[in-house]
């Protein structure tokens, strides 16, 4: 290479980085702002996260010790917080006011779950039971069949417990032959918990009535 190749790539060199560092001038300001939104952007996620982890703490530490003083009051005051807890405090809010002999109170925070459709499906089922149990007495007849019979139906996720509820609704209203027919399809069916079988076991024998086991296989 001559003198002349050589001066004349040493300048094209040098308008190269020229270019180069003045393009990095240029938009020096475009690449602070991605990795400052990089780096701040998983900042704030971390934060987030462990304001929410330590916010979903703070909530479960407030539901139980309401729980163990049982606080109507202060589940009351979880739920006004909104959020995935309220629903909790309030089945819990209703429990207490039915302990405390106030079943229609109860019912009135059970009915407002079950009738609210942005509630879960299995909440909206439990606080319908729920309120079956506590108030079932107070309920109209087409009323309470209609929750029965949506709470008994193939699928239902306490269908075994609905069925326990209307044994007692038929008993109460003096028909022990449908009462042993629902204790009985509660002793047949293999899903049932061994607390359950052990109250249709006792009510039907304290009814004359006659003890089956669920099929076995084979």
């Amino acid at each position: 290479m001559s003198e002349t190749d050589s001066f004349i790539e040493e300048v094209s060199d040098e308008v190269r980085r020229d270019k180069l560092f003045g393009f990095f001038k240029k938009y020096l300001w475009v690449f602070i702002a991605i990795v400052i939104f990089i780096v701040g952007g998983a900042a704030v996620n971390e934060y987030l996260k462990a304001k929410n982890e330590t916010q979903a703490q703070a909530v479960g530490e407030a539901l139980l010790a309401a729980q163990t003083a049982d606080d109507g009051g202060a589940f009351a005051a979880i739920a006004a917080d909104g959020g995935a807890a309220a629903v909790l405090a309030l089945l819990d809010q209703a429990a207490v006011l039915a302990f405390e002999g106030q079943p229609g109170a109860a019912a009135a925070i059970l009915d407002g779950i079950a009738s609210d459709a942005d509630v879960l499906p299995l909440y909206r089922d439990l606080a319908l039971l729920k309120s079956v149990m506590v108030n079932g007495e107070n309920m109209s007849a087409p009323d309470l069949d209609s929750a029965l019979s949506g709470l008994t139906s193939i699928g239902a996720p306490f269908r075994l417990l609905a069925i326990e509820q209307r044994a007692i609704v038929n008993l109460r209203n003096g028909d022990t032959a449908a009462a042993l027919s629902d204790l009985s399809e509660i002793l047949v069916d293999s899903n049932a918990t061994q607390d359950l079988r052990n109250r249709a076991q006792e009510l039907t024998i304290s009814l004359g009535g006659e003890i089956v086991s669920p099929p076995t296989d084979g």
